[in-house]
């Protein structure tokens, strides 16, 4: 993100041949926009992405890197830009003994009931 201070997100490829799939890479655009200050100042903006060799610690000599700062060397691929839309989920796993409590929870109720 161009915004000052903005936050990295990293996606982990499980499977370094296949491309990282785009839904992907825009949920980490998504959540990278909504961690920045383009909340709080309410700007939609747009993210993006780099290949891993592109990403370095270390500055061309003559510069200096902050800490915590990455150099950024090559072409910067843009995404589209994000609305500032969060979701909030909480998932849950019944034991055994449980389970029979909990039948039938989520069938379609009808009139007859």
């Amino acid at each position: 993100m161009q915004l000052h201070g903005a936050s990295s997100t990293v996606i982990k490829n499980h499977k370094p041949d296949n491309p990282v799939p785009p839904l992907t890479q825009n949920q980490a655009g998504s959540f990278t926009v909504c961690h920045s200050q383009a909340w709080n100042s309410k700007i939609v903006t747009s993210a993006w992405w780099v290949y891993p060799q592109q990403v370095s610690k270390t500055a061309p000599t003559g510069e200096y890197l902050t800490v915590g700062s990455f150099m950024i060397r090559g072409k910067k691929n843009f995404l589209h830009p994000h609305p500032l839309i969060m979701g909030f989920g909480i998932l849950f796993c019944l034991d055994e003994t449980s389970l029979g409590s909990h039948l039938n929870e989520r069938r379609v109720r009808g009139e007859e009931e």
